[in-house]
């Protein structure tokens, strides 16, 4: 029995921000010193690195649950099944329920007992919990709900991931360019379909010296006081992700007795252009298999959506089975490598055949 991918759904947020957005921003360093380069230079410069061109932030009013229960009703509406047969609500994200005018972080109730109120899902048997597990949070919990099926506790479950960066940046901060709010969501089930499905799955954490790579603190502007801004060393986050997704995906790769050139796609997490490749390229190398096209492979949303975090590799999943990722289409009997890294520092990969 294989847990298959049942149906999707996504919201991003219509506020659109462009990169000018950020030309009255003034930068600093992590002691407060101005960055002297213009602002116009910074700004293209980061765009150049990452291929960021806009991405979305929830309005300034309300909190997160509307974004995370419309990508869910999206989801539910694509299954098109009663929403009580759903037996387990799982919900990645960073910073729980971000609330209009206070600070992070509000867990207390949980996402996923917010979305479960919030969608009138009245079964009690369903369990309803969050992943705290960075980035790669939507894709573990995927791997959980894999696991919940397999062991005949769960029949259908929503896997939901959301980020509302928008509200953790610090505008001093040139990182701050890179996150965005997003919201992605999958319907998995178990399957008759032997061919199609889930095939492996690999994780790992770290947590040694790579634990202060990302990490929550105040502004570099030691005039505003907000305990928990976003900051990365974006230079060790590259160093780390660069060798251990290669490796990680390996490992799910060796599992399911495949390399590189079988998969038709890799749907990695969108921190930046410059990673995504360095990834299929020293994955390559460590098959040693030269010459290995990535031409049409690796689909990128992060030029439009920005870095989103947990939501990045279930929305850009949906929009390509919607066919609104243009050039990139999804045929049965395709093999998926999905990849994510995020802090922890974590990462992980899971083998799907369409």
């Amino acid at each position: 029995m294989k847990t298959i991918i049942k149906a999707t759904g996504t919201k991003l947020p219509e506020r659109r921000i462009k990169n000018d957005y950020f030309l009255n921003n003034i930068f600093m360093d992590e002691n407060g010193v101005p960055n002297p380069k213009p602002t116009e230079e910074i700004i293209a410069k980061l765009e150049q690195i990452t291929g960021i061109k806009e991405r979305g932030y929830i309005a300034e009013t309300g909190d997160s649950v509307p974004l995370m229960a419309d990508a869910s009703e999206a989801a539910i509406a694509d299954w098109g099944q009663d929403r009580n047969l759903i037996d387990g609500i799982i919900v990645a994200h960073n910073a729980g329920n971000m609330l209009e005018g206070r600070d992070g972080f509000h867990t207390v109730p949980n996402m996923a007992a917010l979305l479960k109120h919030k969608l009138k899902i009245e079964n009690h048997e369903c369990f309803a919990y969050d992943m705290l597990f960075g980035c790669p949070g939507w894709l573990q919990g995927i791997i959980q709900a894999h696991q919940a099926i397999q062991m005949g506790d769960a029949k259908n479950v929503l896997v939901v991931g959301i980020e509302v960066a928008s509200r953790l940046l610090d505008p001093h901060d040139l990182d701050s360019m890179i996150l965005a709010d997003g919201c992605g969501a999958a319907i998995v089930q178990a399957g008759s379909d032997d061919q199609k499905g889930i095939i492996s799955y690999a994780t790992y954490s770290h947590a040694q010296e790579d634990l202060g790579c990302i990490y929550l603190d105040k502004s570099y502007n030691k005039e505003i006081t907000a305990p928990t801004l976003f900051k990365m060393n974006g230079k060790d986050v590259y160093k780390y992700a660069t060798v251990w997704v290669p490796k990680v995906i390996k490992n799910a790769l060796d599992k399911a007795g495949m390399d590189a050139s079988d998969i038709d796609m890799f749907l990695f997490h969108q921190a930046n252009g410059k990673m995504l490749h360095a990834f299929a390229n020293n994955l390559a190398q460590m098959y040693g298999i030269e010459g290995l096209s990535f031409e049409g492979k690796i689909p990128t949303t992060i030029e439009f959506t920005g870095n989103t975090s947990v939501a990045t590799i279930p929305t850009m999943l949906d929009l390509i089975l919607k066919g609104e990722l243009e050039g990139y289409t999804i045929k049965p009997g395709d093999k998926v490598v999905f990849a994510s890294v995020g802090a922890g520092m974590h990462c992980n990969a899971m083998v799907y055949q369409f």
